[in-house]
């Protein structure tokens, strides 16, 4: 196994980002811009103490990439000056949305004036959801995204709830991709992206011993429509159940089982009985006592006193049972109302729940998850401390039913259907919360799947490598824990990548891009086969699509490429900068060191 690779430079001097903001999340998006995707960086803060302004400081000192550029208040002039009109992308990530608005307006106002024709891009960082779904009426849609810290992380925790491996399912040309530790034989194809060890990875190798990441084309499935017809019938008999252990007290209970009893006694009178009415001398049919039995019940069967005395008592005791059944179901009707209310209303289990995710805490965050497991239709309990959390009306309006209790109690997580629960995902503000969460649920079932939101990097680190010592690197984790600023500032830093790249796919540090780049007439690529396209530890062919738009899945290697043609890539950056020039019409100057490589 070779030596973690050396990360390839492969800077571009046109792209330069501007960043204002001095958190905690800036300074990891700047490391994410630098250290990822190359870019070279103008941080823009406040002059004074505070925040991450010294971390930010010694970074620049650090790395020829990073520049800082302080001032007294930042605004438009501050952007100006930081290079607004040679800028390929400002990045906005104060925690001020009403500042990030008006900051923003000013720069696409200021590009106007200054003729700015290829405006730079904008990623605006924005809490408020009401306010972020509006703000392409004021910016417009070109090149401006604005996200929440919250829907930058949901995809993660959810893809890790599900047992899957961050990004999750990837939907790409029509198809859907994942992430496996080991070969998935139900797999249409797969490619490596990293095999290692614990003394690192290769991205992309040749050797696919040690694979520790694959990359798996899902096959195209027939629509099936029983399995999904017993799994809702199933789900429909465990919420009926569920529904009659919640309606029916001990006493509604007895009272039921005893007018049962009288009914199936009735029914037996009536079938044994010679004679069912006065003009009959046979065996009562089936057919015949239900509908005696019924009528009885009902009080519609008129008394005869020539009939036979069994036939007489079973009248009565049938017609007074039957009178004794209405106020009976009538209870059980009101007692199931005023139970659900209560439950609404004091924050308790409303129905039966199997094969669920429980999501602790609804802050922003939590909600997020919760909406993005609900998108997938998975079964969510959400369990909140605060009554009047903004998430708990969220939530019950995705479909996920709210518990409200302390999560780290394990009665709490008893009533939440923890032994039947897929996972447990602790998403409250505090790590000791969550952290308490976590081993409350493995306290009452060990084998459970737990994902947890850690704000430190090493810490969540450390964290996770503990709980899954006993695992071996090929393993599926049972216990997840991620930075949330750390996974939020890698989605704010792939919205500024190139347009070609499609996915990122990070494996212990390192970067792997699935990407998509078309074949322009006499570039290298035109009219060679496949194979000529892969390269190991660099790049790897995953599709081709024709001009006519047609595509041709993990192509053999006689497959012919042709002008025209876009090829979807697993590549590294460097790869990528080698597919890029490739594709591109020839160079003769530089055609020996093509082919060269192509060879």
């Amino acid at each position: 196994m070779h030596p973690r690779q050396a990360r390839f430079e492969d800077a571009r001097p046109d792209r330069r980002v501007i960043v204002v903001g001095n958190n905690g999340l800036t300074l990891r998006f700047i490391k994410n811009l630098i250290d990822n995707f190359a870019f070279h960086v103008i941080a823009v803060i406040p002059t004074g103490p505070g925040g991450q302004r010294d971390e930010i400081r010694r970074a620049s000192q650090e790395n020829r990439r990073l520049s800082v550029l302080e001032a007294q208040q930042v605004g438009a002039d501050t952007i100006r000056e930081a290079g607004l009109t040679d800028a390929y992308a400002v990045a906005l990530m104060d925690q001020n949305d009403v500042g990030n608005l008006h900051l923003a307006l000013k720069i696409r106002e200021m590009s106007h004036y200054l003729g700015d024709e290829t405006l730079p891009r904008l990623v605006i960082r924005m809490y408020n959801r009401g306010l972020r779904d509006h703000m392409q009426k004021l910016l417009g849609d070109d090149g401006v995204f604005v996200k929440s810290d919250a829907d930058m992380v949901a995809r993660t925790y959810a893809a890790a709830a599900l047992e899957q491996i961050p990004p999750g399912d990837i939907d790409i040309w029509g198809r859907r991709l994942y992430l496996a530790r080991a070969a998935d034989p139900r797999a249409q194809a797969q490619w490596v992206v990293a095999a290692g060890n614990e003394f690192g990875v290769d991205m992309i190798p040749v050797d696919a011993d040690e694979a520790v990441r694959l990359l798996c084309l899902e096959p195209v499935a027939a629509r099936r429509w029983v399995g999904p017809m017993l799994e809702a019938a199933a789900g429909w008999f465990r919420q009926s159940l569920h529904t009659l252990r919640r309606t029916f007290s001990r006493g509604l209970w007895m009272a039921a089982a005893v007018l049962m009893a009288v009914m199936l006694g009735g029914m037996t009178t009536l079938l044994t009985v010679n004679s069912l009415n006065a003009a009959r001398k046979t065996d009562g049919d089936f057919w015949d006592a239900l509908y005696m039995l019924a009528m009885m019940a009902a009080g519609g069967a008129d008394p005869d006193t020539t009939d036979h005395w069994e036939l007489r008592l079973t009248h009565v005791v049938v017609v007074v049972s039957g009178a004794l059944l209405i106020p009976v179901v009538t209870g059980a009707i009101v007692q199931a109302v005023v139970e659900r209310r209560y439950a609404l209303a004091e924050g308790r289990m409303v129905r039966a729940v199997r094969d669920h995710v429980i999501v602790v805490g609804l802050g922003n965050m939590g909600t997020r998850v919760v909406e993005t497991l609900r998108e997938r239709r998975i079964p969510v309990v959400a369990i909140e401390k605060d009554r009047e959390a903004i998430g708990v009306r969220a939530a019950r309006a995705a479909g996920a039913q709210v518990l409200l209790g302390d999560a780290s109690r394990p009665g709490t997580l008893e009533e939440a259907e923890v032994k039947y629960s897929r996972s447990l995902v602790a998403m409250a503000k505090q790590d000791s919360a969550n952290l308490e969460a976590a081993l409350s649920g493995l306290e009452c079932r060990p084998d459970l799947r737990t994902v947890m939101r850690i704000y430190d990097p090493e810490f969540a680190s450390l964290i996770r490598r503990n709980l899954n010592k006993n695992r071996s690197l090929h393993e599926a984790s049972q216990h997840s824990s991620y930075s949330a600023p750390q996974v939020a500032a890698g989605s704010f830093a792939r919205e500024l990548t190139d347009d070609e790249i499609l996915e990122t796919i990070p494996v212990r540090g390192q970067i792997a891009y699935i990407a998509e780049v078309t074949v322009e007439e006499s570039a290298w690529l035109d009219d060679v086969p496949a194979h000529k396209a892969a390269a190991p530890g660099s790049r790897r062919l995953l599709a081709v699509r024709r001009a006519s738009g047609s595509i041709r899945w993990n192509p053999d290697d006689g497959f012919q490429i042709i002008c025209g043609d876009t090829l979807l890539m697993l590549v590294t950056r460097r790869g990528l900068n080698e597919i890029r020039e490739f594709c591109q019409p020839r160079d003769p100057a530089a055609a020996g060191t093509h082919r060269h490589v192509l060879d």
